[in-house]
């Protein structure tokens, strides 16, 4: 499962909209939407990527790390430009 696809099925599964996480996280709902749908490229940079991931992850039940190994995981698996 991908970090985006954790995020979504954590955020539903709690009953939670992309409103709804967006107020408590301070992150718009527009990027967290494309965070669900594993474009991470309106984060600003994968450092701060991370960072938000680490941040979103107690929020949505999530352990950290197992969402960052999902994001670098594919990461990895995408083609270098």
């Amino acid at each position: 499962m991908s970090a985006g696809e954790m995020l979504s099925a954590a955020r539903t599964a709690r009953g939670m909209s992309l409103d709804d996480l967006a107020q408590i996280t301070k992150l718009r709902a527009s990027i967290l939407s494309a965070m669900e749908q594993d474009d991470f490229s309106h984060c600003g940079g994968l450092v701060y990527a991370r960072g938000q991931l680490r941040s979103m992850a107690p929020v949505l039940g999530l352990d950290p790390d197992d969402l960052i190994d999902a994001f670098d995981n594919e990461l990895r698996s995408r083609p270098l430009d």
